[in-house]
């Protein structure tokens, strides 16, 4: 081996060793800061539905996998679809570390749609990490006459909807303008698990949720041919809907569908965690470590598999041009949006 070879591999070393001493010390920075602490997950909705469902499952994981392991506790902060915990935490929440957000999936649609209720730039939001893409799905009731897709634009679906401007009431406000369907929307349930119930009792005949968080929940019935899947939200299907259309699919034109897309665009946040503005970026960087390991863990994917909790985990830099393009959707494409859903 010639020196300049030699050379070259010194230096190699050398900067692998560098490397390994400043991972090492951001790890001990990191330990330092939440040994002996607690860490809230502030989640945007209440303790029963679907984002509790993946914050509890986590947690215990998450703590285990953060240096210094700090207690991880579930703070459920509901209201305004999400929008509350968004702006507290954009607005009044701690900077130190000592608190994540799982956050609404629909954040960047709603500051598109809802600006007057937004209080926060989501742009200034950072991704730990992607637990599963969400795409929301309306399913029938079995005993309802609309069975397909194609059935909603022939006869009537009462769908029951949480408020006009949550995900359900702006897919299926989409959808009816947009596209020709006939869902008769009922709005004012409390939560999708009330609206499941009403379903159940024959009050309403369909209900518009997450696909993850409604097969955690009703995963026997689904499985009985009881809920029936007829169209879903998404830039792609869930790798268990295959044979059920993508809504964006039935766009009539490119400028329906980029209207479309505004919505479907939101799947991909589906549950992850993410920390607000001037979140210490060495903190940031450890929970992103804790949480790849976190969601490699065996008993973590066991235990989330035994109770039917999806788990397709993605980085939260992956997020950043999803965000990036969403929040670039063309002013004229937004009004029409607006317009269509009610919003102003």
């Amino acid at each position: 081996m010639n020196r300049i070879a030699k050379r070259i591999i010194g230096l190699g070393a050398a900067a692998l060793a560098v490397g390994a001493v400043s991972t090492g010390a951001m790890a001990d920075k990191v330990e330092d800061f939440y040994k002996g602490k607690q860490l809230r997950i502030v989640v945007g909705y209440g303790p029963g539905g679907g984002y509790a469902v993946y914050c509890r499952q986590f947690a215990e994981y998450f703590e285990k996998n953060i240096p210094g392991n700090p207690t991880v506790v579930c703070q459920f902060m509901p209201g305004g679809g999400g929008l509350k915990a968004a702006n507290y935490m954009y607005n009044a929440g701690p900077r130190d570390g000592s608190a994540v957000m799982m956050i609404s999936d629909y954040v960047a649609v709603a500051q598109l749609l809802r600006p007057k209720k937004v209080k926060y730039d989501a742009r200034e939001f950072k991704w730990i990490g992607v637990l599963v893409p969400a795409n929301p799905v309306i399913l029938a009731w079995h005993t309802a006459k609309v069975k397909t897709f194609d059935d909603a634009f022939k006869q009537e679906l009462v769908v029951g909807l949480t408020g006009p401007l949550a995900q359900g009431g702006l897919n299926t406000s989409l959808m009816n303008a947009f596209l020709g369907t006939k869902f008769k929307r009922v709005i004012g349930y409390k939560s999708t698990g009330v609206i499941a119930l009403a379903v159940e009792q024959g009050e309403v005949e369909a209900t518009m949720s997450s696909w993850i968080s409604l097969k955690a929940r009703k995963f026997q019935m689904i499985q009985e041919g009881k809920y029936i899947p007829i169209v879903q939200v998404g830039m792609t299907k869930a790798k268990d809907l295959p044979n059920v259309p993508l809504m964006r699919d039935y766009a009539k034109d490119d400028k329906t569908r980029a209207v479309l897309d505004i919505t479907s665009a939101a799947a991909p946040f589906g549950r992850s965690l993410s920390v607000p503005p001037k979140f210490p970026p060495y903190l940031l960087a450890g929970l992103r470590t804790a949480f790849d390991k976190a969601v490699q863990d065996p008993e973590f994917l066991r235990t989330a598999k035994e109770r039917h909790i999806e788990i397709d985990p993605a980085t939260g830099a992956s997020l950043d041009p999803v965000l990036e393009k969403l929040l670039n959707t063309p002013k004229d494409i937004v009004a029409l949006a607006r317009k269509a859903v009610g919003a102003k």
